[in-house]
């Protein structure tokens, strides 16, 4: 079973430890305010009232086998560079730190860090392309410039074939798969005839999925217009 310790539980550190008591984990948990640290106690975590700064301590209380460490100090910046370089010196191998900004998140990687995380600029990431497209459902980036992401099929690819679409090579985009209303994903054939309701889960560069969305969008609005203009002077 893989072990992982959570060293202060500010909003990051909560939102790791919710998810980490959803699995077959051992989690660790180490924070100085004793209120914090006792919300978790009829949890399965292990927790442990003690403040990381503390080198010597901190060398006792955690052991260098864990798989990874996880460190929130909210935004106390120093008490995270050094809690980070610390754990470098036991021996830890995945420290995966939360950065309040790039020069903080610079010196992270300098002290021992091997992943560095920007919580809110990865949220900011997730939902702005949201608010600008019509048709983008979930957003995920991935690597680089790499997304996920899940968008409504456009009602002009409805009774159109997979392969008619053509989404690799007119669009830059990687159909993974495709899924009905509330329904599962589940594998396709390349014959597969988009529908009225269809959810396509895809994949590609962010540039990419801008520009078809972008795209997409216009369509939309231009075909409202067009609608409104038609009701208002009562045309079929």
């Amino acid at each position: 079973m893989k072990q992982v310790a959570i060293l202060g539980l500010s909003y990051f550190g909560k939102s790791v430890l919710d998810e980490l008591l959803e699995m077959n984990v051992e989690v660790l948990i180490i924070d100085k305010d004793r209120d914090v640290v006792d919300a978790y106690k009829d949890s399965s975590a292990t927790a442990i009232v003690m403040d990381v700064m503390n080198a010597e301590n901190l060398r006792h209380a955690l052991p260098a086998t864990v798989d990874a460490v996880i460190i929130d100090m909210g935004d106390r910046i120093e008490a995270s560079i050094l809690t980070t370089s610390y754990c470098k010196k036991i021996g830890i191998k995945t420290i995966i730190v939360k950065a309040e900004t790039e020069a903080h998140g610079e010196i992270l990687n300098l002290v021992g860090a091997t992943k560095v995380v920007f919580p809110n600029r990865e949220a900011a990431k997730r939902i702005t392309p949201l608010l600008i497209s019509s048709t983008l459902l979930n957003y995920l980036p991935v690597s680089g410039k790499l997304v996920i992401a899940e968008m409504e099929i456009p009602n002009h690819f409805w009774g159109k074939t997979v392969l008619e679409t053509d989404l690799r090579r007119k669009y830059a985009l990687n159909l993974i798969s495709v899924r009905r209303g509330t329904e599962e994903y589940g594998l396709f054939a390349p014959e597969y005839r988009f529908q009225e309701g269809d959810i396509a889960l895809v994949s590609g560069t962010d540039e990419a999925l801008e520009a078809f969305t972008g795209k997409e969008s216009e369509v939309r609005e231009k075909s409202s217009l067009l609608n409104n203009f038609k009701k208002l002077f009562h045309q079929k």
